[in-house]
């Protein structure tokens, strides 16, 4: 009983001892404060975030339990998870809480980038334009010379809807363009977070013109050319074109007139006359934006003409190895916009010919004044009417084996103003169409007149 009774003994203080024990662990544990209750709040990320409407983004701390509250829910709200969602343009704070720590993460909520749409010229004056940011107070347009920086504020454009701007008196060359949309926070101003992409414009400077204001034609800078050419100045034309009798400059505009005498009773005239000038050895060009407003001759067989050929510093085999712009020409096939070169010239051993359509027929060319126009550049030339691109030639998308053939416009070009009758392109020659001026001695007049109001050569 003794040997039992010092055993039991024993078990009964090992049980004290143990209880004892787990007492002062459970006491120790009790009593240590916690370190994620009272250490300061980490932020890991979300100490300052910038966001735009409907847009979230989630805070991250070392602590876990904390407690999230905004300062302004029309600005941003946050959830129990930190997770900070934009609702309105302004600035707020969302307060971080961790047992009796607690810190704050400043929230920007800006507009969204703006998408800018085009820039379109006219004159020095741009028109920039853009799609609309909801929210927004307004946009900002800045401008430079450099399409990578340098941009100064130039216009300011309140209310949302607005989505337009205009900037004038454009310097030469080209000038970029970006916008920011903007809000109010109080009495500060949020921008968006970056500019929008670049566009721009090209500002043409005006290095030679002739705008027919004059009571006859400048001869400083035209030479009229006269005859009837080599076959037919090579198309078979009927015309014989003259030094003046058959051109005019009235009301602002340069008057070509082709002109038939027509006996009665016969099936073709008898005379046809007209005018053909040039620019030649007195006002050449190399690259540049060319432009001829110009409405057209209609009557039938007539062949208006504005164009350009080299001047035979390029390659001295003469044409069309030396290259030909037809800017303008409005004849009863159509009114397209050419180019001539080596390889593509229309004859029988080119390679056919590089047309492209202005969508006028020469009755519409007729109709009313129309501005014709190439942009040359060392690299291209982009043919134009009324400032809608009407095609582009590239001498880039062939093999670099034929270049050379396929680009003669590389060096100085003159311009040609004229106005053919009959043969290989103007067609069947009638009088419909035509004025009649009255018959002399069973001879009928008839005329007909292709208005030219400017020629202009920008660079």
């Amino acid at each position: 009983m003794f040997i039992k009774k010092e055993e039991t003994m024993k078990g009964f203080k090992k049980l004290v001892s143990a209880f004892l024990v787990v007492a002062m662990v459970v006491t120790l544990v009790t009593i240590t404060p916690s370190t994620d209750a009272n250490a300061a709040v980490t932020i890991y990320s979300g100490k300052k975030i910038t966001l735009t409407i409907g847009k979230s983004e989630k805070i991250y701390l070392k602590q876990k339990g904390a407690k999230f509250k905004t300062s302004n829910k029309k600005v941003a709200t946050v959830n129990r998870k930190g997770v900070v969602k934009a609702k309105g343009i302004g600035t707020c704070k969302i307060k971080i809480t961790v047992g009796s720590s607690s810190k704050n993460s400043k929230v920007t909520v800006v507009p969204k980038n703006v998408t800018i749409k085009a820039a379109t010229l006219s004159g020095t004056t741009a028109k920039v334009t853009w799609k609309k940011v909801k929210g927004v107070k307004g946009y900002y347009v800045y401008k430079s010379t450099n399409a990578n920086s340098g941009f100064k504020k130039v216009a300011t454009v309140k209310g949302a809807k607005k989505t337009s701007a205009t900037i004038k008196n454009l310097a030469s060359g080209t000038t970029y363009f970006k916008v920011k949309a903007f809000g109010k926070s109080g009495k500060k101003t949020i921008t968006s977070k970056k500019y929008s992409k670049a566009v721009s414009v090209k500002v043409w400077k005006l290095v030679w013109s002739d705008e027919f204001n004059g009571s006859s034609l400048d001869m400083n800078n035209w030479t009229y050319e006269t005859g009837t050419g080599d076959g037919g100045w090579g198309n078979q034309e009927w015309q014989t074109y003259t030094a003046g009798d058959n051109a005019k400059v009235e009301n602002g505009n340069l008057v070509i007139i082709p002109r038939m005498e027509w006996k009665n009773g016969n099936n073709a005239p008898s005379k046809v006359t007209s005018t053909r000038i040039i620019t030649k050895n007195k006002k050449t060009f190399k690259y540049g934006k060319m432009e001829i407003r110009a409405k057209a001759a209609g009557g039938q067989g007539t062949w208006s003409a504005g164009w350009m050929l080299g001047d035979g510093t390029g390659d001295q085999r003469g044409w069309p190895y030396d290259g030909e712009i037809d800017i303008m020409e409005a004849m009863s096939g159509g009114v397209p916009q050419t180019i001539h070169c080596e390889r593509f010239n229309n004859q029988s051993w080119s390679h056919g010919n590089k047309n492209y359509a202005t969508g006028l027929t020469q009755a519409k060319s007729a109709e009313a004044y129309h501005t014709y126009g190439i942009i040359w550049t060392d690299k291209y030339i982009q043919f134009t009417v009324d400032g809608v691109n009407k095609g582009l030639y590239d001498p880039s998308m062939y093999d670099s084996s034929i270049y050379d053939q396929c680009w003669a416009f590389d060096h100085p070009f003159f311009f040609i103003l004229n106005c053919a009758v009959g043969g290989n392109a103007a067609g069947e020659v009638s009088t419909k169409g035509w004025t009649n001026k009255g018959t002399v001695n069973g001879v009928t007049t008839w005329e007909d007149y292709y208005y030219v109001d400017y020629v202009r050569v920008y660079q």
